[in-house]
């Protein structure tokens, strides 16, 4: 009964992950990231209806009330998996990777990967481990419920911050710079960006000051030290006979 679902997750990733290897720079790196964000989000709402008690039904038998799913809770749940594995390898599978090297200048791209390889894999470590203790804890669709959040806070920061990459040279970071410039999210009209910026400035400004305070400390004391033996020499003359 295992075999067919497998065999057709199998198919449908490996139907999509060739659809964006071969249209990626024709559709564009943010729509891809857009529609599988959106399509994993709405499948994982899915699966949080179709593992919900409330929507279960109650058969009475001789051994008394018992809880089972509905038809239309496993065909949600059918669905729900399908759509997890296609928007997956539609989006944060293979784009991630291609928008992150392309927004990593070159000087840094290997550590910047590297980074976002180790907080992948604690991401990873993450869903495992909430996953089953949050069955056993708060039932089994609360896992569910937690990781549709986590997925629409996730397409709203892709819609409204992550630019199009398509054409990044990736060099020096200056193309990068202004692209990111031209996105409202990170460009210096949005308030949250300004009111970084000033609070930066203020402690900036202050340890600038601190140092400049420091260093010119240093100078005062440098001409202490010189002004010291020189003013308690006494004067000397030199008579020629």
């Amino acid at each position: 009964e295992l075999l067919s679902p497998t065999v057709i997750l199998g198919v449908v990733k490996f139907i999509v992950t060739t659809l964006v290897l071969f249209e990626v720079d024709k559709l564009g790196r943010r729509f891809l990231l857009k529609a599988g964000a959106g399509i994993v989000t709405l499948s994982l709402l899915f699966l949080a209806v179709g593992f919900s008690v409330a929507f279960e039904e109650t058969i009475v038998d001789e051994s008394g009330e018992e809880l089972v799913h509905t038809k239309y809770q496993k065909e949600l749940v059918l669905i729900g998996c399908t759509g997890v594995v296609a928007g997956f390898a539609l989006s944060y599978g293979p784009i991630t990777w291609l928008v992150t090297a392309e927004l990593s200048p070159s000087s840094i791209r290997g550590r910047m990967l590297g980074f976002y390889q180790v907080l992948t894999h604690g991401c990873a470590a993450l869903i495992s481990y909430t996953f089953l203790s949050g069955q056993q804890r708060r039932g089994m669709a609360y896992p569910f419920w937690l990781y549709f959040g986590c997925s629409a806070v996730s397409f709203v920061f892709i819609w409204i911050a992550v630019p199009e990459t398509g054409g990044v040279a990736g060099g020096d970071g200056e193309d990068v710079e202004s692209l990111l410039d031209d996105t409202r999210f990170w460009s210096k009209d949005n308030p949250i960006v300004q009111f970084g910026i000033k609070i930066g400035c203020i402690g900036s400004c202050a340890r600038t000051d601190k140092k400049a305070n420091e260093e010119m400390g240093r100078i005062d004391s440098c001409f202490d030290d010189v002004e010291g033996p020189i003013g308690g020499r006494g004067s000397f003359s030199i008579s020629l006979t």
